[in-house]
């Protein structure tokens, strides 16, 4: 098979248009996210209260996601991607027309977190049923480091909006954003399945269609139960209760490196490193920069190399460059961000594409994904608290460093046990 041929069957016009549709959806929300509190003061309320309403919009994100696949099964995917959208168009709506300043504050939070949690789950659910089989890591890399600039180019251009328009005119512009999304889920997301199809129709659709037309019409099948046709992902027979505990339980282990991974992205995107340059911008946006360039490079190589290998390699990393930030200083810090980065961003690749290949539908791995990455970042603002004020940042990133390397041989030793 040609390079050519490849990469027409990787980045499919289902992928594309689900990545083009996820990047503005990200977007949408991080400017949200990185505003809240800005907004808050803006509209007279204090930096606590907009705190306060910022939590509460990250607990609807996590709150929601176990119920997506039950979403996107009564309403199959394209009205569940629907309901998403308009669940966060409807946040800026009441941002935008409810007066009492506090009550519009936390109506929009509630909806918006909803729509998106919603949104994640079922976005990273479709990716593999968009490609072809033997490519998901790769399509999964492309999405997620799509998905990552979105988020990481969408918290500083939403503080940089909100203090330059009004706020009526910031929210019509995350309205816009929004709207973008729509036209690739009516073009390229499969409606309802409403299981007029058997497999013989199937294979004579096939016949007639491309290998991209195949990918749509995949994703298509897939949308009751967030299955994924053919490699690795075929669906699984049922499980009894004792054998889904042990998923459960296996899946728990082999993620923990990455929520610990998501705290101390947290740590450094909230707090900062350094004592007295906490919260610089060029030590954040360092650090997302490099991890989008970790999690791409990850994602394009996880079909040819072991995706748990990957995930080790992320975890020596992320702790390598922790312990760096106790011994540079100043400047000389941007270095260990890098290395922090780069680790993190394998982290998150390899550990999506292991939970893809463990669980038994892709709509669980991308709940336990997801729920794992919002819990990290929620952590993160506890253990940072406590960590900087009573520890210091140098101790702080140090016994992160060590928890993360207890994880990462916890998941070693979890992995050879299943191997035998």
């Amino acid at each position: 098979m040609s390079s050519e041929w490849s990469e027409s069957r990787t980045f499919t016009p289902a992928l594309l248009g689900l990545v083009w549709t996820a990047m503005f959806g990200f977007s949408a929300f991080f400017f949200s996210y990185s505003t809240m509190v800005s907004i808050a003061s803006i509209s007279g309320l204090t930096t606590v209260t907009g705190g306060a309403v910022l939590t509460t919009m990250m607990l609807g994100v996590i709150i929601v996601q176990p119920f997506a696949p039950i979403i996107g099964r009564a309403l199959g995917y394209k009205g569940a991607l629907f309901l998403a959208i308009g669940l966060q168009l409807a946040g800026q709506l009441l941002g935008l027309f409810v007066a009492p300043a506090l009550l519009g504050l936390v109506l929009a939070g509630l909806c918006g977190g909803v729509g998106f949690g919603l949104f994640v789950v079922l976005a990273n659910a479709a990716v593999p049923a968009t490609t072809s089989p033997g490519r998901t890591g790769r399509a999964l890399g492309f999405f997620g480091g799509i998905t990552s600039l979105a988020a990481a180019f969408g918290a500083p251009l939403g503080l940089w909006l909100v203090g330059t328009v009004p706020i009526w005119s910031f929210r019509v512009i995350v309205c816009a954003c929004l709207l973008l999304a729509v036209p690739t889920v009516i073009r390229f997301v499969p409606g309802r399945d409403r299981g007029g199809r058997g497999r013989g129709s199937r294979e004579s659709a096939d016949a007639e269609s491309g290998p991209e037309d195949d990918a749509v019409s995949a994703a298509g099948d897939s949308v009751p139960g967030f299955s994924v046709r053919g490699g690795r992902n075929e669906r699984r027979s049922l499980r009894g209760a004792g054998a889904k505990a042990g998923e459960a339980l296996g899946l728990l282990i082999m993620l923990s490196p990455f929520l610990v991974g998501m705290i101390v992205f947290g740590l450094i995107v909230g707090f900062g490193p350094g004592e007295d340059i906490a919260g610089a911008a060029l030590f954040i946006g360092t650090v997302q920069v490099s991890a989008v360039i970790g999690r791409f490079v990850a994602g394009g190589i996880s079909d040819s190399f072991s995706p748990f290998a990957l995930n080790i390699l992320g975890v020596a990393l992320t702790v390598i460059g922790l312990v760096c930030t106790v011994v540079f200083y100043g400047w000389s810090l941007i270095a260990a961000m890098v290395i922090i980065g780069l680790g993190l961003g394998t982290l998150q690749s390899a550990s999506l594409v292991m939970a893809f290949e463990s669980v038994s539908t892709p709509a669980k791995a991308s709940v336990a994904w997801n729920m794992n990455f919002d819990i990290g970042l929620a952590i993160a603002g506890v253990l940072g608290g406590l960590g900087f004020t009573y520890l210091g940042d140098s101790a702080t990133f140090l016994v992160c460093a060590l928890i993360l390397l207890l994880t990462g041989v916890l998941s070693w030793i979890a992995k050879t046990i299943r191997s035998d």
